[in-house]
């Protein structure tokens, strides 16, 4: 069996890099693979998060610079010109003696108790993703040699880590020495402020602290029971709202209308609202000055697939959006479901209001929010008492492992840490500068089978706070 080091299995894992392996046929040979992985985690409990997968950390060794790339053909390839080079590339890719890998396994099964599914993931990689149903797979391209030989390579550090796992050395083992690259926890943004000040530069987003002390004064009324409402709306209301928002951000538009503005600044595909839109449901436009014709258009079930509301574009999370909202269908919702009767409901606010959102668009949001309401108009800023606390350093942030993304944090994340609104991953000069307020999360502990219990709190989304801990700074 070939010599099992990090540079290898590195070296097979570039071939399931950037891929999206959907299910493909479990094989023989697949299948024949994967089974001492499974036979060997057949009694670890699964995750709390998901009964159908598992996961361990692997200890993978370095190896010697023999196990690296050979100095041959990076010098060839003008990667390195010395010796010298070759060992300080390899030091720097490897500089630990020991790496250490994740490794989930995933299996589900039919209703009738057969085998449905199984994965195997190391690392950042899907490695297998197979069915056993009958399927046309002449088109599909798979390594499926690699993907083999992965599994056979890793079965000893398998059986390593399950041999701990029943000696009951494994959780410690895991919590004193796995790196905080792979780590997820939080720290108060204050204290990141005090050891990292361009950080608060960057979290107050160029906003005054007159504009802030403004938007603390306003919040108290950031309720929807307390906005009033429009009774109409036209298109040019909602262009001339954004205009509004638009010069209160100090956007130089050279004297343009509002509509000229919102195509200027705005995504720009308007579900037909003017002429002017683009992509998906785009059309002639409608009446900019007829609040029947905005009903019409607003109302309408089957308008879809554009960005009317993103009025500052940007990415999936770096936009600003302001939402036209109405009370209408969640009244006709309240009455037909009998949580208020049809005479109530006249009590209630019945009008057009709106929503500025973008809590990774602070400046805009901040100054969108309350030029529209020192403008008498209805508007809420979404997360807006999240917003005050980021911009009072008050708050936390996310620490992110390096191998997953904000959307698996918000899955462990504990409940009297929320709402965390801005993430990051560190690195060793963030662990030198702030390492030490670093609260990290627990790793959820590997447990066997015979030995689970079930507890009221389990390690992950609902963990305690007094359960995180407080390590000296990771290598």
């Amino acid at each position: 069996m070939d010599q099992l080091t990090a540079p290898k299995i590195d070296r097979l894992l570039r071939s399931f890099e950037d891929r999206y392996l959907s299910p493909t046929l479990m094989t023989p040979r697949l299948a024949a693979a994967m089974e001492p992985l499974f036979t060997l985690m057949s009694d670890l409990s699964p995750l709390s998060r998901n009964n159908e997968a598992k996961s361990i950390w692997l200890k993978i060794p370095r190896g010697d610079i023999g196990d690296y790339d050979s100095f041959e053909d990076l010098k060839e390839y003008g990667e390195v010109e010395t010796y010298e080079e070759y060992e300080s590339m390899w030091r720097e890719e490897y500089p630990d003696a020991v790496c250490w890998y994740e490794l989930m396994i995933v299996e589900s099964f039919n209703r009738d108790g057969s085998l449905f599914f199984r994965a195997v993931r190391l690392g950042d990689n899907t490695v297998i993703s197979a069915i056993t149903e009958e399927r046309n797979v002449e088109t599909e391209i798979f390594p499926e040699d690699d993907a083999i030989e992965l599994c056979n390579l890793i079965i000893p550090a398998v059986s390593d880590a399950m041999e701990k796992i029943r000696k009951g050395t494994y959780n410690m083992e895991v919590e004193a020495e796995l790196p905080y690259q792979f780590r997820n926890g939080v720290i108060r943004r204050a204290a990141l402020w005090e050891r990292d000040p361009e950080n608060k530069v960057r979290s107050l987003d160029g906003l005054s602290m007159e504009k802030i002390e403004e938007l603390r004064n306003l919040l108290p009324e950031n309720d929807v029971m307390r906005i009033g409402r429009l009774p109409s709306m036209t298109a040019n209301d909602f262009y001339n709202a954004c205009s509004i928002g638009y010069n209160a951000c100090g956007y130089e538009d050279d004297g343009l209308s509002p509509i000229d503005q919102y195509y200027r600044h705005a995504d720009g595909r308007d579900e037909g609202l003017s002429s002017r839109g683009q992509g998906v449901s785009s059309g002639p436009g409608i009446d900019l000055n007829s609040p029947d014709a905005w009903d019409q258009w607003f109302f309408d079930r089957k308008r879809f697939g554009g960005h009317p509301w993103e009025v500052c574009r940007g990415g999936s999370f770096t936009h600003l959006s302001v939402f036209v909202m109405h009370d209408r269908d969640e009244l006709e919702w309240k009455i037909q479901s009998g949580e208020i009767s049809a005479e109530e409901a006249e009590k209630y606010p019945n009008g057009y209001y709106f929503i500025v959102a973008g809590t990774h668009r602070i400046f805009e949001a901040v100054n969108f929010y309350t030029a529209l309401r020192k403008a008498g108009l209805p508007v809420l800023l979404s997360s807006g008492n999240e917003i005050l606390a980021r911009l009072d350093g008050t708050d936390y942030v996310g620490i992110v492992s390096h191998n997953s993304t904000w959307r698996d944090f918000e899955e462990i994340i504990p409940e009297s840490y929320e709402p965390v609104i801005d993430f990051m991953h560190v690195y060793n000069e963030e662990i030198e500068k702030f390492g030490d307020q670093i609260e990290w999360i627990p790793e959820e502990p590997a447990r066997l089978k015979r030995d689970y219990q079930k507890v009221s709190k389990e390690v992950g989304e609902n963990v305690a706070a007094e359960n995180f801990v407080k390590l000296p700074p990771l290598k």
